[in-house]
């Protein structure tokens, strides 16, 4: 392929030194690019062509500078205190010198001060070795002999920890002996040879020079992820197949051919792979000769020619052979631990795991038989994390509220009135600076509530009462004398009964006025008339008069005297003519009520009037005054004279508010304008309203500022990675970091807006690949022998790399860290000894088919190497071998029952019928489904363990069937269907007239809620209403009674018509249906009347009757009176009874109120919404007894039941919302054929409300995991010790190592491997790490030499896991049996190679070691109960026997002591055996500390240095008791005093 581009770059950088100055680095950007600089893939550019991106450069420093070595590595200090996690405590150095500009100076030409030389640290304590229980003893062979017994080593020492004692010890054999005469010698046996030949160990492998390719291709192998199933070359080689006709090359015979006819072997060395990648030599393997001594010794020890031993040897072990040198993995120190998840308590209880991950890098691979390259990475979860809140690391901050809005999910609305839900936003942010970071780091922590109620106020317009009655019409001006002749005004007012709320419409005019006429200042306010006072009080009828009372008032009411209304009005009409009726005369009934007003109010040309009537009830007699006229039985006046409107202030709608100068928001003024006008609105003159009392023209108003937008701070920048997913495989893009943070508040009203919530900016490295990474494997080299090797084994290497996308060389860390193996970079390959052939070493054999019919074979190859391909006598080497496959048929069958219907991420459908692991849409242009968007419904997947079977019932791996061991097959979850409802309808009309009511309104259902939609909200709401208990039964005036007779008097009958009126708010009385009148108190509308006969006695009608007492009480009556209007001629005792009396009838004439209290009704919300805050009531009303409402003033008022109305809710429909579903948890999925079940959870963040959507019924799901059969490693037994032609000394054995299914049979190696994680090791680790070596070095003894046992088996996988330690070691260990003779050895007594090795592991379980009591004695443990030495430093020992002494403890190095602040007492016949604990009693010196360390007890004997020591002291303190007491002593002459003297002087020092 044509390279179309070229390699070009930028100017180079500034030189960047750590120190400043000196010597330091320059980095310039180098990318492959076409002729205009636009970039190309890195393939179309010649890769040794690439410039240089980075160089060496130099900068002056003008002032010495320290130059820093880097730190020693952390040295233990001796006493190896250990902290509270088991850490040890040491010292790191470092070299610090002096350099001017380069070149060393002294330290006073530095004058900045030095940095410092030593540090502490802490790093893992040295490990001890720890041995593991003594063997039997070895029989007896002889009674002269010794025997032993061996130990082995469990865990291996390292650097500074204690070594191994020995591992085997021995002892005389006494009582096992042979009996005598009896020899170990058979007779018969065949005489062995008297010579040996000694194979020594082969030594390390050394290059002599670098392999040449011959197939200097430039293009990379990228390897994929295979495994080379290949053995183990370390320090051993493979015998040569003698079939095959190969010999060794090193024999010390002569070879069949000369080094002329090898072509193959006389290339030079050559620097082909250098010089094409421009990649230095010490990459690529080298291949190199390894060399072993060969000997020939005698029986007796003694060492002979080597000639010797070759004669007549038919196979002769090899002196030298190829090898590849080896060179270990380089990797770094283990970076210090570094918590990945903060370990905290969540306010619920939980215990949130710490958990911690610390890393390692690697520059350079493995080579030949190196160290492989360990686990680059561990992770460790703490098991006692601190309890420390989550939210001390990490906080949720909210956002401001959003609108309010009717529903949260589906359909949101905003509210304009009434109630509502508002949700925010929460952003998870670093409590110590609030830098915004990545939700998850807070799903511990208790977020505040994200969903709130909400009520959006609405506007109140002003509500007014009706108009008062028009006042008197009174004069402008009242207080001149006389008042002016103006026409006169008159006013009236109305009441404020709801306040208008902001935004609301403003109250109209509540005060108004009219002109009238006839104006009065002053007005007589009269009495009703008092009885008829005849003229003559002898006469019993006839003319006279009656009078009433008056009063005077001015025009504002108020009493005013007497004499301004006389000389405004004149004198009151107090004083009026009357007439009673005489025997004879005509008498007229009593007027009716006047009837309603027929017009509310008067107009320039409309008026209204009332009316009423009155009947002729005795005609008159001879000589009686006559009746009036039938036109004056009626009377018609006018009434509602007052006119329909008056004059007002109108106040016009408020103008903008003005700002001050310069000035864009804030306080400032807002005016309107005003006008007279009348009720229809039209413009009136000013002194028209003159008097009124002006609305306001001028408010205070504000303009918002508005509020600014409020962002978090800005994350932390990403890091320089290139994006994801790449833009095109290879091409090389600027890598970029992003940063972000999110709106806390949204401007409004003209704020500032918000800034950009992204940033992004380039690094400041040159442009980066595609972050895959692979390893790239470059071309095999020709088969290279040793320099004096002719033929046999020799070895082909390549340059194994890691790479990223663009082809660019990485270090091999971030390969190590990945998924694939990495690639071999050195293979065996075999040189003929006759012919001048190569041959590659046979490949892994093919894996029969999935299903293979009977007669498929397997098969294996290799391949001519180099110019063997076209050398004819090479042809006849066989090149394939081939095996027959087993024929067997397979069949499916479930594994159990079908998981439920799976949708959402994490589900999907595989090709391959594997496990699905993504989501499923539901495809179509329809619009998706509440829930499916969120992977809650749609079409998804369910799943069922399927079974590979053989046709022989042994358990197959699933391809054989063809499928992955999942059934699967898709299925529906329907989504949510939320019910629809339609619009309320009017409200119904009250059904009660007087008192409480109800009012319903109902809506129709559209849809009904299916699968777990929004459940269906009420669908009739009903509401209290009253009725006003205004209407009552206005009756007419009575007609005529109508005398039956044709008479003039006499009884008869008359009647009126009764309407049943309600006032409306215009004020006139309507008629209304009867219904809305009481029945029961319905006037009558006919009855018996009677006209009285001249000279008859008249009577005036019935009164009303008397009320009944409350409660009926039993014997209650009640009566009414009338009175005589007109007197008979003759006995008044002609004239009916005046007085009528009944008793009280309950429920009839008698009746019980009470107040009636309904049901609530529903909650209505307020204003436009269809949720949130609403009011609820109930009815209550007074009933009269038989449940007739009645006005309330009927019922007692104090005991009216409360609240008649409260507040309720109405729920706004907030969904269930749950977070995204875990990735599948495989944890507890096994192999065989149960294969179990892997779990994914989802956890509620937002509950539902009442109506909202429910929660789904499931929170946690499972799946079936793929039924795979159980795969494991077969060890087959070590054969015996290969010497290739040796008598003794060192060789190898052998093994097979394969990878078994559950039949017994050979499988694939992955499948094997696939049970543990193999990403990133070379096969020589894996071999090592998890027992798969197939050969191992072995050791033959010749007669005198050291003999040694075999190797014990590999010990437990020691590891650290307290402290998260994953990675671990081995240790197996060999003991010396016999030391050897040195006899004829030439000093030569030493035990070859080591007496225990270590290897790593990957797993195995965690041993602890602990000081135990066994058989009364302490012993050390392991945790599984075997008994070890060593491995127990620094644990606590027991005491023995426990400590029993009251106030004592154990110490930790087990003894017993007393506790602080007490004394110990000691034994005298036991040595330091405690035996009580004392007070201290104030001692001024100190008293020992608890032993918890001290080293002046020992744990066995007392040094005899400390008997001295006490013997001593106690001479001394009896010497000093001894002379205090001779120096006190008086003598006995003076001593004799009296007893009584001395009480006497023992009295006087007593105190009182």
């Amino acid at each position: 392929m044509a390279r179309s581009g070229k390699y070009g770059g930028r100017s180079w950088g500034v030189c960047w030194s750590e120190r400043g100055c000196g010597l330091g680095t320059e980095e310039r950007n180098v990318w492959c690019g076409d002729a205009q600089g636009r970039p190309l893939p890195p393939t179309l550019c010649r890769h040794h062509d690439r410039p240089p991106n980075s160089r060496t450069c130099y900068s002056t420093c003008t002032d010495g500078s320290w130059l820093v070595d880097s730190w020693s590595p952390c040295q233990v200090s001796d006493d190896r205190s250990r902290d509270v996690d088991g850490l040890c405590h040491g010292r790191r150095t470092r070299n610090i010198t002096c350099e001017v500009q380069g070149a060393p100076a002294t330290q006073d030409q530095c004058t900045s001060p030095p940095p410092s030389r030593e540090v502490s640290c802490i790093t893992a304590c040295p490990q001890d070795c720890v041995l593991g229980p003594w063997g039997n003893w070895v029989p007896c062979v002889s009674c002269d002999a010794s025997q032993r017994r061996t130990r082995t080593v469990l865990v291996a020492p390292t650097p500074g920890g204690l070594p191994c004692p020995p591992l085997s010890e021995s002892r005389p054999c006494i009582a096992e002996c042979l009996p005598s005469g009896v020899s170990p010698a058979l007779s018969g046996e065949k005489a062995e040879p008297l010579v040996r030949l000694r194979v020594g160990e082969w030594g390390p492998c050394q290059t002599t020079f670098t392999p040449d390719h011959v197939e200097p291709e430039d293009t990379a192998n990228i390897e994929e992820n295979s495994i080379f199933f290949t053995s183990d070359h370390d320090s051993t080689l493979a015998e040569i197949d003698d079939d095959e006709g190969l010999e060794k090359s090193n024999s010390i015979e002569e070879l069949p051919y000369t080094r002329s006819e090898r072509a193959w072997s006389e290339q030079q060395p050559t620097h082909v792979e250098e010089k094409l990648t421009g990649r230095p030599e010490k990459d690529l393997p080298k291949v190199g000769r390894q060399e072993r001594e060969l000997t020939c010794v005698h029986t007796n020890g003694t060492r002979l020619p080597l000639s010797v031993c070759l004669t007549g040897r038919g196979q002769v072990a090899e002196r030298v052979r190829t090898c590849v040198v080896s060179r270990d993995c380089v990797v770094t120190q283990w970076s210090s631990w570094s918590t990945v998840v903060p370990g905290c308590v969540a306010p619920s209880g939980l215990v949130v795991r710490e958990v911690r991950e610390r890393r390692r890098t690697s520059s350079a691979l493995q080579h030949g038989g190196g160290v492989p390259c360990p686990h680059l990475l561990e992770q460790h979860t703490l098991p006692d994390p601190s309890l420390q809140p989550c939210d001390t690391r990490y906080q949720w901050v909210s956002s401001a509220w959003g609108s309010c809005v009717a529903s949260v999910g589906q359909e949101e609305a905003t509210v304009q009135c009434g109630g509502g839900v508002q949700t925010r936003q929460l952003t998870c942010v670093r409590a110590s600076d609030h830098v915004p970071v990545h939700d998850d780091l807070c799903i511990h922590v208790e977020p505040p509530p994200r969903v709130q109620r909400c009520e959006v106020g609405c506007e109140r317009d002003c509500v007014v009462g009706p108009w008062s009655a028009w006042g008197v019409c009174t004069p402008t001006d009242c207080t001149a004398s006389p008042p002016p002749a103006t026409p006169g005004f008159r006013r009236r007012r109305r009441q404020v009964m709801v306040t208008p709320s902001v935004g609301g419409s403003e109250c109209p005019p509540l005060e108004e006025q009219s002109e009238c006429h006839e104006a009065q200042c002053h007005q007589w306010v009269l009495g009703g008339w008092s009885p008829c006072v005849l003229t003559s009080p002898s006469h019993s009828c006839g003319p006279g008069h009656h009078t009433r009372n008056a009063s005077c008032i001015d025009s504002a009411g108020a009493p005013a005297p007497w004499e301004e209304c006389e000389q405004e009005l004149g004198v009151a009409p107090q004083k009026q003519e009357c007439h009673v009726p005489c025997s004879f005369d005509c008498v007229v009934g009593e007027w009716s009520r006047w009837s309603p007003c027929t017009r509310p109010c008067a107009s320039q040309l409309h008026v209204g009037y009332t009316e009423r009537n009155t009947t002729i009830v005795a005609p008159p007699g001879p000589g009686g005054l006559t009746c009036p006229p039938p036109d004056e039985l009626t009377q018609v006046k006018t009434c509602r004279v007052e006119p329909c409107g008056g004059a007002a202030w109108v106040a016009g709608p408020w103008g903008e508010c003005a700002l001050p100068a310069r000035a864009a928001c804030g306080p400032g003024r807002q005016t309107r304008q005003l006008n007279c006008r009348d009720h229809h609105n039209n413009t009136l003159a000013t002194y028209k309203c003159g008097g009124l009392s002006r609305p306001e023209l001028e408010r205070q108003c504000e303009v918002s500022c508005g509020t600014a937008c409020t962002v978090t701070s800005w994350s932390e920048w990403s890091p320089c990675l290139a994006p994801d997913p790449c833009p095109m495989d290879g091409v090389l893009v600027s890598s970029a970091q992003r940063r972000w943070r999110r709106v806390l508040v949204e401007p409004s009203e003209g704020g500032d807006a918000c800034p950009g919530l992204e940033e992004e900016r380039g690094c400041a490295h040159a442009p980066v690949a595609c972050t895959s990474h692979l390893w790239r494997s470059g071309p095999w080299s020709s088969c290279t022998l040793a320099d004096d090797v002719e033929c046999g084994i020799g070895f082909r290497v390549r340059r194994v790399e890691c790479v990223d996308a663009g082809g660019a060389v990485v270090e091999p860390t971030h390969c190590l860290l990945g998924d694939h193996i990495v690639p071999e970079s050195s293979v065996e390959c075999q040189v003929s000894c006759r012919e001048a052939c190569v041959t590659s070493t046979w490949s892994a054999w093919t894996v029969c088919p999935t299903h293979p019919p009977c007669g498929h074979t397997s098969s294996r190859t290799r391949q001519l190497l180099d110019s063997s391909t076209t050398n004819p006598r090479c042809h006849n080497i066989s090149l394939r071998e081939s095996e027959v496959c087993p024929c067997h048929n397979f069949y499916s069958t479930p594994a159990g029952s079908w998981s439920s219907c799976l949708v959402g991420v994490g589900v999907e459908h595989e090709q391959s019928g594997g496990v699905g692991v993504g989501g499923v849409g539901v495809s179509g242009g329809a619009s998706a489904a509440p829930g499916e968007e969120a992977g809650l419904c749609g079409v998804g997947r369910r799943y069922r363990a399927l079974l590979c079977t053989r046709d022989d019932g042994v358990l197959a791996h699933p391809r054989s069937c063809g499928h992955g061991g999942v059934e699967e097959e898709p299925c529906m979850v329907e989504c949510p269907s939320d019910c629809r409802v339609g619009p309320w309808g009017t409200w119904s009309s009250c059904n009660a007239s007087c008192g409480a009511g109800l009012q319903h309104r109902t809506r129709e259902i559209l849809e009904p809620s299916l699968w777990g939609g929004r459940p269906c909200p009420e669908t009739t709401q009903g509401r209290a209403c009253w009725g006003s208990c205004l209407a009552e039964w206005v009756p007419g005036g009575w007609s005529e009674c109508h005398i039956t007779a044709k008479k003039d008097c006499g009884s008869g009958t008359q009647t009126r018509n009764v309407r049943c009126l309600r006032e409306a708010p215009t004020g006139l009385q309507e008629e209304v249906m009867q219904v809305e009148c009481d029945s029961s108190v319905k006037p009558f509308t006919h009855q018996i009347c009677h006209v009285s006969c001249p000279g008859e006695c008249v009577v005036s009608m019935w009164s009303s009757w008397s009320p009944c007492p409350q409660d009926c009480p039993e014997h209650s009556h009640r009566r009414r009176i009338r009175e005589v209007v007109r007197r008979p001629v003759g006995n008044v005792a002609t004239c009916p009874t005046l007085t009528e009396e009944e008793p009280c009838v309950k429920d009839v004439s008698c009746w019980r109120y009470s107040w009636q209290v309904a049901n609530w009704t529903s909650c209505v919300p307020l204003g436009h919404s269809s949720c949130g805050e609403g009011v609820r009531n109930r009815p209550v009303t007074c009933v009269r007894s038989g449940g007739v409402a009645v006005p309330d003033w009927m019922c007692r008022r104090e005991s009216r039941p409360s609240p008649v109305e409260t507040w309720c809710y109405v729920d706004c429909p907030i969904d269930c919302e749950v977070t995204p579903w875990t990735t599948w948890d495989d944890s507890k999925c096994s192999c065989g054929e149960n294969p179990g079940e892997m779990t994914r959870r989802r956890f509620l963040s937002v509950n539902p409300s009442e109506c909202g959507r429910p929660c789904p019924a499931l929170l946690q799901q499972t799946r079936p995991c793929p039924a795979i059969p159980c795969y494991t490693w077969e060890r087959g037994p070590w054969s015996q010790c290969h010497l290739q032609g040796g008598s003794c000394g060192h060789g190898f054995v052998e093994r097979k190592v394969s990878c078994v299914g559950p039949g017994g049979q050979t499988v694939d190696p992955h499948l094997c491997l696939a049970l543990v994680h193999v990403g990133g090791h070379t096969w020589p680790y894996l071999a090592r790490a998890l027992d798969l070596n197939t050969r191992d070095g072995c050791y033959v003894p010749c007669e005198g030499d050291c003999e040694l046992t075999e190797w014990a088996s590999w010990s437990h996988c020691h590891r650290d896991c307290s402290r998260g330690h994953q990675g671990g070691t081995q240790a197996r260990s060999r003991a010396v049996l016999t030391e050897g003779s040195t006899e004829g050895r030439e000093g030569r007594n030493s035990c070859p190679g080591p007496l225990w090795e270590t290897r790593p592991c990957l797993a195995g379980p965690c041993f602890n070691f602990s000081w135990e009591v066994h058989n009364d004695t302490i012993q050390c443990v392991r945790s599984d109960g075997l008994l070890v030495t060593g491995g127990c430093e620094g644990e606590p020992r027991p005491c023995v026997p426990e400590c029993s002494v009251r106030g004592s403890l154990c110490s930790a190095v087990g003894a017993c002591v007393c506790r602080p602040g007490l004394r110990p007492l000691y034994s005298e016949k036991q040595r330091f055996r405690l035996t009580s604990c004392i007070p201290a009693r104030n001692l001024t010196f100190p008293l020992p500390q608890p032993l918890s360390g001290a080293k002046y007890l020992p744990a066995e004997d007392i040094n005899v240095w400390m008997f001295a020591m006490v013997a001593v002291g106690s001479a001394f303190v009896v010497f000093v008791v001894i002379s205090m007491y001779l120096l006190c002593q008086s003598p006995r002459e003076q001593t004799t005093t009296p007893l009584t003297l001395r009480r006497q002087k023992n009295l006087r020092h007593r105190p009182v």
